[in-house]
């Protein structure tokens, strides 16, 4: 994984990996040395850590700083806090004062002592955990937007609703849009102030029509809840979307689903757009955790970009609640995903007046404007 470090600055300043055992990475000019921790093991991790770094230091005064680079760390902010404290209290001032930490995790980065070096460090790493990096690496861990537990809450209600699925127990609502018992309350609310559910008496609620308020914050929403990763052909070759789904329908790569136009046209048969404009795909990562390695074996002309004015050929959105709610297609065929996932990608394609039909088709009393 840290190999695949991406920055420009950090292949730059630290332009190869050093190995050994003591440090990981030594600076261009020899003056700073890294040492990188994936998910260490708690405290052991941390003392296991500095104390390397520390034995790198010892009799070199020609380097500046040793940093260790913790990615994912399991102990919280003042747990880490009060370690890091106790254990460069062990070393001599001389030492002490030139070893640093940089802990990375969802929440962001925590540096200690925080300089501005030591930041540019940090950004350099945060891809790994806060995001995809758009370079060579695979792997990512995708943070929850604010508030999107509450939607995908209402995502679930309106796939039932769409599929004609009836009532769901409350905690059971909360499990599958990955949201606790307050939160799963508190957006039941604001649809029944709506008119929106239906309560029963077992503690079950549905939908009691399409909630068209909330459907429009969803579409609003949905770029910034979504956090689509779009990919671009490099190879110069006339794309092939038709192409790309033969080769994944063979590839089958666990958890993912189509979306988007193909998706549509598995819920709705005589779903009306001539040709695939790109391939849309869902992830399902109810962790966070995102592993992009079948997107290289897809083909490896295909990059990620963050360019919004150039044409993507491929979008893999992922999915962060527990529940998937894919659709199964016949067994030489990926699944598909939900139909609200589905309209919401026709609605970023542009393809409104489709993804009404879409909506209309499995319930005709649904209204848009």
């Amino acid at each position: 994984m840290e190999d695949m470090i991406a920055d420009p600055w950090w292949l730059h300043e630290f332009p190869q990996r050093r190995g050994g055992r003591k440090a990981d990475y030594v600076s261009r000019d020899a003056k700073t040395l890294v040492g990188i921790q994936r998910e260490p093991m708690g405290v052991r991790g941390l003392h296991t850590g500095i104390v390397r770094l520390a034995l790198s230091m010892a009799g070199r005064p020609d380097i500046e700083r040793a940093c260790l680079v913790m990615i994912q760390s399991r102990l919280s902010r003042d747990r880490l806090r009060r370690e890091w404290r106790a254990v460069t209290r062990v070393f001599t001032p001389e030492i002490a004062h030139r070893l640093s930490v940089v802990a990375i995790d969802p929440e962001g980065s925590w540096i200690e002592p925080e300089d501005g070096y030591l930041r540019r460090i940090a950004k350099a790493m945060e891809p790994l955990v806060l995001g995809v990096s758009h370079g060579e690496s695979t792997e990512a861990v995708v943070k929850p937007a604010v508030g999107q537990k509450h939607f995908e809450l209402v995502k679930v209600l309106l796939c039932r609703w769409l599929k004609r699925e009836g009532a769901i127990p409350i905690g059971r609502l909360g499990e599958q849009a990955g949201c606790t018992y307050p939160t799963a309350s508190r957006t039941l609310r604001q649809l029944e102030r709506a008119r929106s559910i239906i309560r029963h008496s077992n503690r079950s609620v549905e939908l009691s029509r399409f909630p068209q308020q909330t459907w429009n914050e969803l579409v609003a929403l949905s770029g910034r809840m979504r956090r689509s990763l779009r990919y671009v052909d490099v190879s110069g070759e006339r794309p092939d979307p038709q192409g790309l789904l033969k080769r994944l329908n063979r590839l089958k790569p666990p958890r993912v689903a189509l979306s988007g136009v193909e998706a549509a046209r598995f819920w709705h048969l005589d779903f009306d757009l001539h040709g695939t404009p790109r391939l849309d795909l869902v992830l399902h990562a109810p962790q966070g955790r995102i592993d992009l390695t079948f997107m290289r074996q897809l083909d490896p002309a295909l990059k990620q970009t963050e360019n919004d004015s150039q044409p993507a050929l491929v979008v893999v959105h992922p999915l962060l609640r527990p529940a998937p709610l894919f659709g199964s297609q016949d067994s030489n065929s990926l699944p598909c995903a939900d139909p609200v996932e589905t309209a919401l990608d026709l609605y970023e394609l542009g393809l409104t007046v489709q993804a009404g039909r879409l909506l209309t088709h499995l319930r005709p009393e649904t209204r848009l404007p």
